[in-house]
């Protein structure tokens, strides 16, 4: 793993569009196919949202290749919700949230992060490397889900 500070401005170099950086310089991890931004130095729920581009008729691999993210986090208990969304034909999100901390970390070695380390699958579907944002949840509506009561 390759860590680097970098001012915002630099954050959106050679990674797919997506979220405006914040004003702070963040923490940028570096790997091939993906990178991460973002700090981890506050307590609560976490949560990810990740940006993927596919490159011009990739996006029926994308979208299976986050599936395969889908099965791996289904054996993960410490993760949920998890949401694989479509924007486009080619630009697609993750969101994915934590109770905390370890559980996000869990999540990175675990079935459904390990997918990010398939570099040439990334490398062949994907227009950039993908952009993982690490966030910190500050609330939300957890008991109703598409309509539906969700009981505990």
């Amino acid at each position: 793993m390759n860590t680097t500070l970098l001012p915002p401005q630099d954050l959106q170099d050679g990674t797919s569009p997506g979220p405006a950086s914040s004003p702070q310089t963040q923490e940028l991890d570096v790997h091939a196919g993906w990178v991460r931004s973002g700090v981890d130095d506050k307590k609560g729920h976490k949560a990810y949202y990740i940006n993927l581009e596919a490159k011009p008729g990739m996006g029926d691999k994308v979208e299976q290749f986050m599936r395969d993210i889908l099965a791996g986090v289904e054996q993960e208990p410490g993760t949920g919700p998890w949401f694989g969304c479509r924007f486009s034909d080619t630009t697609f999100g993750i969101f994915e949230a934590f109770p905390d901390s370890a559980a996000r970390d869990s999540h990175d070695i675990g079935p459904g992060g390990r997918n990010f380390l398939r570099s040439e699958l990334l490398d062949e579907m994907l227009a950039y490397p993908s952009h993982i944002y690490r966030l910190d949840v500050m609330f939300g509506k957890f008991t109703t889900m598409f309509g539906k009561k969700i009981t505990s």
